[in-house]
């Protein structure tokens, strides 16, 4: 049997009111594969999810989804996917359980197949003690694991989803994907969209959106690569550190309170250039390419810069 990926957007277009919101897209998605969508509002990652998805039919090219052509045939390309969207899709009235049961007779489940399925999502969910309490009555992170069981009763190779851990807190964020990552790990494909630079960190690949085409698309490494790092150093003379700095060959530049010295590691470069330094150091920061960095150098959008956080650095003797 021939291979094919489990997603394949083949030269996707839509458009909307005479817009293109999808242009062009060309991707890939292997099983066991975790990738990361990202983008400014309005770059086209709801919609593309929306076209994998067959709630939108594409005005040009093909989409396969585990080698069903969901174009021709979306009842077929349904019946693989799970999708967690961001706005909830379950019934706040009924219970965890029987949100579940009624999505498995959705599906074709009936009696105790229905019943084994959705048992054991909730066990591996850690919903069991959750099992009869209304979904109304339930926290954010819980909600958001029956949202992921209702996306898997039906075993979907790919998972789509779009912020699907967005509002939830640090501790309900670590349990959700804690989760999807045993999920690729059992060979499920995850295509996701985020504005969490440690979400995308985490992916296999990083796909650039931008206007609705794909600007960048590949390992968080590789697509940081280009982008410089830099060591703040917070001194009380940026002059002159600046001068010395740019003496001994650093490629430095002055702000308010700061000289910012560009390297290709700042980590290991840190401890050694704190002692050399002659003049005193409040404080360092290491600046590091983060998500929105890395979707600015993709799609040469300016980008607001938001403050790093502080590292404690002993001043210089």
């Amino acid at each position: 049997m021939a291979h094919h990926p489990v997603i394949d957007i083949c030269d996707v277009s839509f458009r909307r009111d005479g817009r293109d919101i999808v242009r062009n897209v060309e991707l890939k998605i292997e099983r066991a594969e975790l990738v990361a969508l990202v983008g400014l509002n309005g770059a086209g990652k709801t919609t593309l999810l929306s076209l994998l998805a067959t709630l939108a039919v594409p005005h040009g090219g093909q989409i396969y989804i585990d080698g069903v052509d969901a174009v021709a045939y979306p009842a077929q390309a349904r019946a693989r996917i799970g999708v967690v969207f961001q706005e909830s899709a379950l019934e706040m009235r009924l219970s965890a359980l029987d949100n579940l049961l009624f999505i498995a007779q959705l599906q074709g489940l009936r009696g105790r197949t229905a019943r084994r399925r959705v048992d054991e999502l909730l066990g591996v969910l850690a919903l069991d003690a959750l099992a009869g309490t209304p979904v109304q009555s339930l926290s954010g992170g819980q909600r958001r694991r029956v949202e992921l069981a209702r996306a898997l009763v039906s075993r979907p190779p790919v998972l789509l989803l779009d912020e699907a851990a967005l509002g939830l807190d640090v501790c309900a964020r670590h349990a959700f994907w804690s989760e999807i990552r045993t999920l690729v790990a059992d060979g499920h494909a995850v295509l996701h969209t985020t504005h969490q630079a440690e979400e995308a960190r985490e992916a296999h690949r990083v796909v650039v959106l931008d206007h609705g085409a794909v600007r960048a698309d590949g390992p968080w490494r590789s697509l940081c690569g280009p982008i410089s790092s830099a060591i703040r150093l917070h001194v009380t003379d940026v002059g002159v550190a600046c001068r010395w700095l740019a003496a001994r060959g650093y490629a430095v530049k002055a702000e308010a309170d700061a000289a910012v010295v560009s390297c290709t590691d700042p980590q290991a470069s840190l401890p050694t250039l704190l002692q050399r330094i002659p003049f005193e150091v409040l404080g360092a920061d290491i600046v590091t390419p983060d998500l929105m960095g890395v979707i600015a150098h993709w799609t040469g959008t300016p980008r607001q810069e938001t403050p790093p956080a502080r590292l404690a650095a002993k001043a210089a003797q």
